[in-house]
């Protein structure tokens, strides 16, 4: 089984320029049109339609509030902050230019770096939720990887299930869950992702995750 998860890579639907605004505009480092967040690099490719996702990235539990300020003075934050009280964590949201729903979430007592003062790009630590949407059969083939349940279910209308560990997570949707906090429908589009774990692969719907042991 596979104890964490920690996105190693991950690479979306979509046009190659979103890299300018994760580097522009958040301040990512970015190479080649890879977007380096901490320990993952995000990556866009050119897909059929409009491409949409749902992710978070991972901020220090202890630089939540200057993570805010600082997403304040780039993004047009949607809704304002969340406190997910069972998690113990909070969040805020905004969308990129491809009309993913991003996530800034910090759980308390999780990555703390004990840093004061103004909030840089590089605190990221990496991606932390990574939503893939598709059929119920979903929650048998994520079993499969040897990742574990760790909240929610697939049973029961509108339902999302949560794989992973608390900060690294895959949220699986159902097609048509409506997404926090815009309730816009969800929708499947592909998803690759490589993980650093025992060596697995899955391949369900447009989406492909493998787990590689990294040095």
């Amino acid at each position: 089984m596979l104890c964490f998860v920690r996105f190693v890579e991950v690479t979306l639907g979509g046009p190659s320029e979103l890299a300018g605004f994760y580097g522009g505009t958040l301040g990512l480092a970015v190479e080649a049109e890879t977007v380096q967040v901490g320990e993952t690099a995000l990556r866009f490719a050119a897909d059929e339609g409009e491409p949409f996702y749902h992710f978070a990235l991972l901020v220090p539990g202890d630089r939540f509030d200057a993570a805010v300020a600082w997403a304040r003075e780039r993004v047009e934050l949607v809704g304002g902050v969340f406190d997910f009280e069972s998690w113990d964590a909070r969040a805020i949201y905004f969308e990129d230019p491809a009309g993913s729903i991003v996530e800034l979430i910090a759980h308390h007592g999780l990555e703390e770096n004990g840093r004061t003062g103004a909030f840089d790009a590089a605190e990221l630590v990496g991606l932390s939720e990574l939503g893939v949407v598709g059929p119920g059969n979903l929650l048998q083939a994520f079993s499969s990887l040897g990742l574990s349940l760790w909240d929610g279910t697939l049973q029961g209308r509108g339902r999302l299930a949560f794989f992973g560990e608390r900060g690294r997570t895959f949220i699986l949707a159902p097609r048509g869950r409506g997404w926090l906090p815009t309730g816009r429908p969800a929708e499947p589009h592909p998803v690759e992702a490589v993980l650093d774990g025992p060596p697995a692969r899955l391949e369900v719907g447009p989406s492909r995750i493998e787990a590689t042991r990294r040095p």
